[in-house]
């Protein structure tokens, strides 16, 4: 029965680590209709810059925080080579994950780094208070948890309409004086942030 509830646990804690990285596939490939594949790069982004944060102490919340606008920045390069350089969704994504491996490496600085003597959001700060046997899982789920809200609370604002509009209807879109291509731009951000994040998060808990 213990064997049954530790997998049971372990499905959930990945389930929903990854869960933040879904999101953010959502809204390239639901939303924009984008295909975007540079968020094989932005994910393991993610973990190496929090990765490198912790290792020179870092808070591992203001790590988080790196980590999705180290991932932001990945997605305004996807954005900017497909609207601005004109080159295609598929290949746009490619460009960006190709050179990510080698920026991942360049970060870490090695092809594996480990920190396991370093606080994380796991074993240090308010997870203290959480009992040992669910303290992965309940962070994970109260992390996916805030992301959805703040999704909702964007998707429910006028850039979030737009942003929802620009794959459905790109004629609206421009019909409203609104730069096609910079919601387009805005949504790749806003999707690598979040695969970036749950890099991020699946690194300090490996």
């Amino acid at each position: 029965m213990e064997a049954v509830l530790s997998i049971i646990i372990g499905i959930l804690e990945q389930g929903f680590i990854y869960g933040v990285m879904a999101l953010g596939v959502y809204i390239t490939y639901r939303i924009l209709d984008f295909p975007d594949l540079s968020v094989d790069g932005t994910f393991p982004l993610g973990a190496a810059v929090t990765a490198m944060l912790l290792t020179k102490g870092t808070n591992p919340y203001l790590a988080l925080l790196a980590a999705i606008a180290a991932g932001a920045l990945a997605g305004l390069c996807t954005g900017i080579i497909h609207v601005k350089f004109k080159v295609k969704d598929l290949l746009s994504g490619i460009i960006t994950m190709t050179a990510l491996y080698t920026i991942n490496l360049r970060i870490t600085g090695r092809s594996n780094l480990a920190f396991f003597n370093e606080n994380t959001i796991f074993n240090s700060g308010i997870a203290l208070w959480i009992p040992q046997s669910c303290r992965i899982v309940v962070i994970a789920i109260l992390l996916a948890i805030v992301v959805k809200l703040v999704m909702d609370w964007y998707l429910h604002t006028k850039s979030g309409f737009l942003l929802s509009a620009c794959g459905d209807n790109k004629t609206l879109v421009t019909s409203l004086a609104k730069d096609f291509g910079k919601v387009k731009i805005v949504g790749l951000i806003l999707a690598n942030a979040l695969a970036a994040l749950s890099g991020a998060i699946l690194g300090q808990q490996q």
